[in-house]
Parts: C-alpha cells; sequence; structure tokens
C-alpha cells in the first residue's frame, strides 16, 4: 500500500514523536537504576544526554518530513544537496551534549578533587572552569557547525570583533558584572555556602553565576547582587578563615553597681551555655559611663557562625532571669524635669 505524498510527512512526525517519548521513558527508568550504583558517572551521563537526545530525534523528524512535504523538498534539497543541515542539526546538538557533560563532570568531581589539595589555585581553577567551559565549548561547536554549512569563520571572527567593541561599549554594566564574578572566582573572595555579608544583605552564598551572586538570607528569601557592585562593596566572609566568630553583647547597668558582680554574673552564664568556646575565653570589658548607665560588654567566641544568633538569645534570655534575682537593674534612658517655681 503506498502512502499518500502529503501524508507522509505526517506520519514520519508521528513516529518522531512516538520514539522521542519511548527515549524518554527508557531514560527515566535508567536514571533510577543508576542512583543505586556506587558510581556517579552513569547518572552525569544519562542527565546529560536525555534532553538532548528527546529533542534530537523531534528535530530530525521535522528534517526529514520537510524532505519529503511536496513543493518543499525541492526547494530544500537544492540548498542541502550535500546534507550539510544534517551536519549542523548533529554538530549543534553534540555540542550541546559535551558541554553539559563537561560541566556536570566538574561539579560532581571537579570541587572534590580539588578540596582534596592544599593548594588553594586548584580550587580557583576548577571554580573559573564551571564559570566559562559552557560558553567556550558552544564557541567552538558554533564555529564548526557555521564551517559545515559553509559559512567562512574568518570574516566571521573579524566582524565578531568589530562587533564585540561596539557591544562592549553598549553593554558596559553586563561586562563589568562578568568580569566582576571572574575576580570573585579567582580571588575566592567567597564561595558557595559562606556565611557573608555585603551591601546590607546578611546570609549564605546560593549561587555564584558570570554577572550575579545571589545571597539566601535567614528568611529564606533569595537576594541577587550584581557581581560589579560585590566587588565595590565591603564584603564580611564568616566562614574565613574558620567558623568560629566572637560576638559582643553590650550589657547597660544602674549606677551604684559593682562591676565585678556584674563580671562574675556574665562570665558564669557564658560558662554554662555549651555553644559557648572555653579557648579563647570569654571576657568582659569596662566600656563607658554613660549618660544614665555603666556600659559593659560580654565578649565570647561562638564554634560556628551558624549560632550566633542563637547564642546571644541564650545570654540575654540568662541575663534577664539572673539580673532580676540578684536585684541588679537594667536603666534605660531618662531624664529627670525640675520645675523652678518664682
Amino acid at each position: 500500500m503506498e502512502i499518500p505524498a502529503v501524508l507522509l510527512p505526517l506520519l514520519i512526525l508521528g513516529v518522531s514523536l512516538i520514539i522521542a517519548a519511548a527515549i524518554s521513558v527508557i531514560i527515566k527508568i535508567l536514571q533510577k537504576k543508576a542512583e543505586k550504583t556506587n558510581t556517579k558517572i552513569d547518572d552525569i551521563i544519562l542527565h546529560t544526554i536525555g534532553r538532548p537526545l528527546y529533542i534530537l530525534v523531534i528535530v530530525g523528524g521535522i528534517y526529514y518530513a520537510i524532505h519529503q512535504t511536496p513543493f518543499l523538498a525541492d526547494l530544500i534539497n537544492r540548498y542541502d544537496q550535500g546534507y550539510e543541515y544534517r551536519r549542523f542539526i548533529v554538530t549543534i546538538f553534540l555540542t550541546w551534549i559535551i558541554a553539559s557533560l563537561v560541566k556536570r563532570i566538574i561539579k560532581e568531581y571537579g570541587y572534590e578533587i580539588a578540596a582534596k589539595t592544599e593548594e588553594e589555585m586548584d580550587d580557583r581553577l576548577v571554580a573559573l572552569a564551571d564559570m566559562s567551559v559552557t560558553y567556550i565549548i558552544w564557541a567552538f561547536g558554533l564555529m564548526l557547525a557555521l564551517a559545515g554549512v559553509g559559512i567562512e569563520i574568518a570574516p566571521l571572527v573579524t566582524g565578531m570583533g568589530i562587533l564585540g567593541l561596539a557591544v562592549a561599549l553598549a553593554a558596559q554594566n553586563l561586562l563589568s558584572n562578568v568580569f566582576g564574578g571572574v575576580t570573585i572566582t579567582l580571588d575566592q573572595l567567597y564561595k558557595i555556602g559562606d556565611r557573608v555579608e555585603m551591601g546590607g544583605v546578611y546570609g549564605d552564598v546560593y549561587e555564584i553565576k558570570p554577572r550575579y551572586t545571589m545571597i539566601k538570607t535567614l528568611n529564606n528569601t533569595i537576594v541577587t547582587i550584581p557581581n560589579s557592585k560585590v566587588i565595590n562593596e565591603q564584603i564580611i566572609n564568616y566562614a574565613v578563615p574558620d567558623d568560629t566568630v566572637r560576638v559582643k553583647i553590650p550589657v547597660n547597668v544602674a549606677y551604684g553597681t559593682d562591676p565585678k558582680r556584674v563580671e562574675k554574673i556574665l562570665l558564669e552564664i557564658s560558662d554554662k551555655i555549651s555553644l559557648i568556646l572555653k579557648e579563647p575565653q570569654a571576657t568582659v570589658r569596662f566600656t563607658e559611663y554613660a549618660s544614665s548607665s555603666q556600659n559593659l560588654e560580654l565578649i565570647v567566641w561562638v564554634r560556628h557562625y551558624d549560632e550566633r544568633h542563637t547564642v546571644i538569645d541564650r545570654i540575654l534570655r540568662e541575663m534577664f532571669f539572673k539580673f532580676k534575682s540578684e536585684g541588679i537593674e537594667m536603666p534605660f534612658n531618662q531624664m529627670d524635669v525640675h520645675i523652678k517655681k518664682d
């Protein structure tokens, strides 16, 4: 039975969609099985080829359907006699797969290997590769694909250089953000997971992109900061050089209160809290004779910056009950007004 020429393209499209759906189901089944294995490489390969292979089958179906479509077939064959566009499509999808595969390998193995060495340079190089490898592979892939369809690369590169200069002038903010991202990576100002404070934002580094840094605040919200702004801001990194952090707690007591008595109570409170380090020891400083109070300062070291707010809360609660039981007054700003009668 001969298939009508009008229906043949539709049949090819239908078959390609069925094959693509079957591939998608098979990949998902294989991914579940791969999760149970000890190696990561099978997970990486399956996650890398899944989506590109699915779309490649559909695009391939459209390509061959067009070649079988009346009126269009002759026109397409005139410009695609050597199947150059078929090679173009295959090159694009191979570039996609290779770029995704390399990036995923860097994420899964690169950081892990770099963490085992004592040198900091390899950590920076891995981070830089993670940020730039996709763009480099895509640039080479596109040049190969264009060369495959007869487009000369040399004039294109020259033209891109001139165009790049014009784009650079028009997109200064974009480029400054990208160079800021490179600076952050090479100088290792912070890494993903670090607790930082910059530009009035306090939280954990969630993601570092070429153009911006994403901070996850303690309120579980994401704040996006352009990298050009980051490198011009003061950055406080609580995770460097280690996870310990010093906490200062101001303490105000009424005039007439014995500072030594207050110091003894504060040190007893800090000694009872397990989150506070024994070394360096907690200390109390007398800082000021204020207008309505004697001001002191309790200084303690906390073992991890995540526990900073918990320690402050525990100390302030203990202070309230201890000062109340000991009869120590915590004053507030007040003003006595004397009215003079004539």
